[in-house]
């Protein structure tokens, strides 16, 4: 599953460490960090952005979690189980931007 972790450091707990940006996370993984007390609070205003419910995000939610996202092999990943064309594109646009050399 994708977490987006909207703050400025790293959280950790239980096992999983969420970095800035969008995360790939087991999600029993995840159900463990959530269960560290100073996590669930962290959820409860906002911190993690993640799909609550078990069925896949719309495109329009997926496109903007990866342009947060900053691991090119998590997104390499993400284009395995893929299917949507615009997300597709978002994965393949958001690997250009980070592997480009400036």
């Amino acid at each position: 599953m994708l977490v987006q972790n909207k703050g400025n450091h790293s959280y950790q707990a239980n096992g999983l460490t969420l970095v800035p940006g969008t995360n790939k996370v087991d999600e029993q993984d995840f159900e463990k960090f959530l269960a560290h007390p100073l996590m669930s609070h962290l959820d409860k205003n906002g911190e993690f952005v993640y799909e609550k419910e078990k069925s896949k995000p719309s495109a329009k939610e997926t496109i903007a979690m990866i342009e947060d996202a900053f691991d090119v092999d998590m997104l390499e990943a993400l284009k395995v189980d893929e299917d949507r064309k615009t997300v597709l594109d978002a994965i393949d646009k958001r690997i250009e931007e980070l592997t480009q050399k400036k």
